[in-house]
């Protein structure tokens, strides 16, 4: 388990899977300008659990599973991914936040906390967040992280995404 100042980050758990799937299945608004641009069918679903969640103690890029400290109660999903969005191996971090929790600082916690992992634990020089270009909370978020603009790109599964990257 991970934390920052108010959230855990803690690995897939079977408790947890339920809030998930609201998340990623039903809830429009919330996916509407991440990953696929749109809620995920309980097929890609189950296998975006296999593939990229954290559920092993000898594992530690993928998504963690984003909780409050004061009730655990499953807000959203958090972590790194390996990338190559710059022509050389990377990482990126991002975020998901169910609506209720936006606003409330807790994305730009959330950053900050990646950067410091990525340099502390990881030994990296750089950071990488890619968004949709009009999500423009999230833009926000990474401009007040200091964030730079690099490119953008259009992926098949993604649509057009902005390339932001911190330098440490």
């Amino acid at each position: 388990m991970l934390e920052t100042k108010r959230l855990r980050l803690k690995r897939l758990h079977p408790n947890y899977i339920n809030e998930l799937e609201k998340l990623f299945c039903s809830n429009k608004l919330v996916m509407q300008t991440v990953l696929k641009g749109r809620t995920f069918t309980q097929k890609e679903f189950k296998e975006l659990l296999k593939t990229d969640f954290i559920d092993a103690d000898n594992r530690n890029i993928g998504f963690w599973c984003l909780t409050t400290k004061n009730d655990d109660k499953v807000i959203g999903i958090s972590g790194l991914l390996k990338c190559n969005y710059l022509e050389k191996d990377s990482y990126e971090f991002g975020f998901i936040l169910n609506e209720n929790y936006w606003g409330k600082g807790l994305a730009t916690e959330i950053g900050n906390f990646w950067f410091e992992y990525a340099k502390n634990e990881m030994n990296l020089t750089e950071l990488i967040a890619t968004v949709s270009p009009e999500n423009i909370a999230s833009k926000k978020v990474l401009e007040k992280l200091n964030m730079k603009y690099v490119t953008k790109f259009t992926s098949i599964e993604r649509g057009d995404r902005l390339v932001l990257k911190k330098d440490f």
